[in-house]
């Protein structure tokens, strides 16, 4: 989360900055796919296969759409902002992704009980379906796929397979640019023509996310099988199950510094990257210190946090 704090801060501080920075312009390359990678780890096709369809889709709505919503209500009332559906879906568009991707799972595994043709369905159908694009459906639910896999097959997450997927990594990285990234260059097909081209960024921008995410899971791995008793490794293995919480809150911090940036343009007299970092890790650490606040209270629990 301090990656994606720190990729949220910088572009509110400095937008034209953060397009120079190649850890910027690095970390965009992989730093959702990376999140839904993890989200896939801990998915549960039987338990699918056992719940009704409504069942699973209520209690994910509940998980992450809830909290999302509500956040986004707090956002417009801060702000002064009138609410709108589609901004409501987009505000925090990961967990409306999320959610949309476990909802045609759920329905997929109630066809099949072979996971892999679940997956592999999901990825087709979500691809060249219109309007998949919509909060990068069509972009993340391979990533989702990966992190199924992972769980099955970590076994062969070692050094003599990570090592090359790095110097895959790197090797692309060279060739990577912002306007690569699903922001800018969507999976969309406007005509039929359009589906090489389009294809052709997708499949480069799926390569060197895969590439990059499994290269920082593998390097976390080593970390904390190193240096497991070390105590900031112990309390950020600890806050990891705050992810949802600290990426609700911190767009409140994200939203704040961009308003104050807007009026108050950069100074390039400071170092941005450090500046950016300190302000991230503070982000982090408001927004965890919020959470904990709002677990003591049954509703907040709930509505805010997603925590049913």
């Amino acid at each position: 989360m301090i990656i994606v704090c720190y990729d949220h801060t910088i572009q509110s501080i400095a937008p034209d900055e953060a397009l120079k920075n190649s850890f910027f312009i690095g970390t965009i390359s992989f730093h959702m796919p990376l999140f839904m990678i993890l989200s896939g780890y801990f998915i549960n096709p039987k338990r699918m296969r056992t719940d009704k369809i409504t069942t699973s889709c209520f209690s994910k709505f509940k998980h992450l759409m809830v909290p999302a919503f509500s956040w986004y209500i707090i956002q417009c009332c801060l702000f002064r902002e009138i609410p709108e559906v589609k901004a409501s879906l987009e505000s925090y568009w990961f967990l409306s992704c999320l959610f949309f991707c476990f909802c045609i799972l759920a329905i997929i595994t109630k066809i099949t009980t072979n996971n892999l043709i679940v997956f592999t369905v999901a990825c087709i159908i979500t691809y060249f379906t219109p309007y998949c694009y919509f909060v990068k459906i069509n972009f993340l639910m391979p990533f989702l796929a990966i992190g199924y896999w992972l769980n099955k097959h970590n076994k062969y997450l070692t050094w003599q397979l990570v090592l090359p997927i790095l110097m895959i990594y790197i090797i692309l990285y060279q060739h990577w640019t912002f306007e690569d990234s699903v922001y800018i260059t969507p999976i969309r097909f406007h005509k039929f023509s359009s589906i090489i081209p389009i294809s052709h960024i997708a499949i480069f921008r799926f390569a060197i996310a895969v590439t990059g995410s499994l290269s920082i899971i593998y390097g976390c791995i080593l970390i904390t099988k190193y240096f497991k008793n070390n105590i900031l490794i112990k309390k950020l293995i600890h806050y990891g199950k705050y992810t949802l919480c600290i990426y609700t809150i911190h767009f409140i911090f994200i939203k704040l510094i961009k308003d104050f940036f807007n009026k108050h343009l950069w100074n390039n007299d400071y170092p941005l990257i450090l500046f950016s970092i300190l302000i991230s890790t503070l982000i982090v650490i408001l927004s965890l210190s919020i959470a904990s606040l709002l677990r003591y209270n049954h509703y907040t629990k709930k509505i805010l946090l997603g925590d049913f």
